[in-house]
């Protein structure tokens, strides 16, 4: 017979296990894109100007299936706690993300060519993109986009709060805080290198922005998992996300984890 302990210890167990297959996704989602492509073409390894070209490459379907997942594991992530914050910015993340998925970006390479919706219908053209336009598809695509980064770092800053509140995990916090920054910093990063042309090889500033947001997203989940799975004692309840009316409270100190 499964005790109310039982369940706690099994709720939080799937609760990790949501955060660490996200962080995976995160982490080898960008080396899968570029060994996957190789193989199908047949070619030597080679980069995409952003990770939202493989859309419109050999790899559409695992980009497709990636971020869908990852979009769907948001909108259901803490659903049993809609008065966290980790609830609405993780629900911002995964419609966002989503929006990336179904509303394409531009395709590479088109030049003066006629665009998606236009006649004659150039080839590889999504419906979405046929029915709204090209231009005003991709749109959606860049604010769903920036939505998603920013939510992610935001996420982190929320963790980095828990951390050093809840936990007094000092350490951990800081390296929270610092993925947090360093996703933000990754987003300056693209505004400053495109307005100054910056390439470093054939790595435009977009991807190596949207490489390091996604690798510092997935460190982070990685950690808390880790931390979270430390203070998990059989018949003791995990320790749950704070919420925005506990966050408001004067922080308990705790003992240091980890």
């Amino acid at each position: 017979m499964v005790t109310e302990k039982d369940s706690a210890s099994l709720y939080a167990k799937s609760y990790l296990l949501i955060r660490s297959v996200l962080a995976f996704i995160g982490v080898l989602l960008p080396i899968a894109f570029i060994i996957g492509e190789a193989y199908f073409i047949g070619g030597a390894v080679q980069v995409r100007g952003s990770l939202s070209s493989y859309y419109h490459s050999p790899m559409r379907d695992l980009f497709v299936a990636a971020l869908s997942v990852t979009g769907f594991m948001l909108l259901t992530y803490m659903a049993g706690q809609r008065n966290t914050y980790d609830y609405w910015l993780s629900t911002v993340a995964g419609i966002a993300v989503l929006g990336v998925v179904f509303f394409p970006t531009n395709r590479p390479g088109i030049g003066a060519g006629p665009r998606c919706g236009e006649i004659p219908e150039p080839a590889g053209c999504a419906a979405i993109q046929q029915s709204l336009g090209e231009a005003v598809t991709a749109r959606v695509h860049y604010t769903s986009a920036a939505i998603f980064i920013l939510s992610l770092a935001l996420i982190a800053f929320v963790f980095a709060r828990q951390e050093r509140d809840r936990y007094g995990n000092l350490k951990l916090a800081a390296v929270q805080r610092l993925c947090g920054w360093v996703i933000i910093g990754s987003v300056a990063f693209v505004i400053v290198g495109n307005w100054l042309h910056l390439r470093i090889g054939p790595l435009t500033p977009l991807y190596i922005a949207e490489v390091v947001s996604v690798w510092a997203f997935g460190i982070s989940w990685l950690l808390t998992a880790r931390a979270l799975l430390k203070r998990i004692v059989p018949g003791v309840k995990a320790p749950l996300p704070v919420t925005p009316a506990e966050a408001a409270l004067p922080a308990v100190a705790a003992a240091p984890v980890g």
